[in-house]
């Protein structure tokens, strides 16, 4: 089947090519009874947008732009669904990109990002990225960027972040409340401003609750089997009796250690930690996880996007919002509660 063009739809209906073109658009700048009599007869004809020839032209298209530093990690694979959703119900559509937390990984995806001349892109940073400068080509094209949960507050664009130091501090408070004495923590590279926020907020709250035990363990490489190298070496002498995980990869890799010690959660140990793997709490009731407001996140991202698109003056608005996580309890049944 011949593909339809808008020089056919022009001749079809006795229009010039460039009012074919802003009908298409969805320009205000044309008559009502004409875009519709031309959107009608596209529909029909089942017109299809050529991409390139739109790129050819400098002008925007309608894919969204998602970079994440790891899709198989519970929290950015959710948000990836729910940007996804949000982008559909306003006529977007989402490219994914996965950095695999390689800096050179994420330089070569801004660059394909700007070829594909994409609308714009949210983006969270991989932990190998210490300079996100090379986010800024973005605003050299034109091409909106929101940053959320990792992020360089480097840049001048809108951000949406977590209160992870908050959130820290009183995870370590709650434990010390119920007679832990040893909170551990397992958390990723400082680099990450996400990571370094945590980790000042472990240490504040161990000094708010009078502890004196002090062992955050650094972890590059988000794996079981990094986990498990980490948790033997806690389970050392000076063993925890608690324990703060930045994944839920390492609360997995926690339980497994603790079954293999005959230890109880919460009776003979305390648990928690972030993530959205829903089936954690049927998998060691007693757990503390530390929910990460997903839905309200990415519907910040997309809504700063979408007003960056619309509005190019607020490419570079340095604005920041932070969203809060919940602290919920898992009960014997599975179910979580929240503290």
């Amino acid at each position: 089947m011949k593909r339809v063009t808008i020089k056919d739809i022009a001749k079809e209906l006795n229009l010039h090519h460039s009012t074919v073109s802003r009908a298409l658009r969805d320009e205000k700048s044309i008559n009502p009874r004409t875009r519709e009599k031309v959107l009608a007869y596209a529909r029909k004809r089942g017109y299809q947008i050529n991409r390139s020839a739109l790129q050819l032209r400098g002008d925007k298209n309608n894919v969204i732009g998602i970079v994440v530093p790891n899709i198989n990690h519970s929290f950015f694979s959710n948000y990836v669904s729910l940007v996804t959703d949000l982008a559909f119900k306003h006529g977007f559509v989402v490219s994914v990109f996965q950095s695999n937390e390689s800096l050179d990984q994420e330089q070569e995806i801004i660059k394909a990002l700007i070829q594909q001349n994409v609308s714009g892109v949210i983006a969270s940073v991989s932990m190998e990225t210490k300079n996100a400068s090379h986010f800024s080509l973005l605003s050299d094209f034109h091409i909106p960027l929101i940053l959320f949960d990792r992020v360089d507050f480097s840049l001048p664009v809108p951000k949406v972040v977590l209160n992870n130091t908050e959130v820290l501090q009183n995870t370590v408070k709650l434990f010390a409340s119920r007679g832990y004495k040893r909170v551990a923590y397992l958390s990723g590279t400082p680099v990450s401003s996400v990571f370094a926020d945590r980790q000042k907020g472990y240490f504040e709250g161990i000094e708010q609750a009078g502890l004196s035990y002090r062992h955050c363990k650094i972890i590059e490489n988000f794996t079981l089997e990094e986990s498990q190298e980490a948790l033997n070496q806690l389970f050392g002498n000076d063993a925890p009796d608690a324990l703060i995980c930045d994944s839920h990869i390492f609360m997995l890799g926690a339980i497994m250690k603790l079954q293999k010690l005959g230890m109880k959660i919460p009776e003979d140990f305390g648990l928690a930690g972030f993530g959205s793997f829903t089936g954690m709490p049927l998998i060691s009731p007693g757990l503390i996880m530390l929910k990460q407001p997903e839905n309200e996140m990415a519907e910040a991202a997309f809504s700063l996007l979408i007003e960056a698109i619309e509005d190019k003056s607020k490419i570079e608005k340095d604005e920041t919002i932070l969203c809060k996580a919940s602290i919920l309890e898992t009960g014997s049944e599975g179910k979580l509660y929240t503290q």
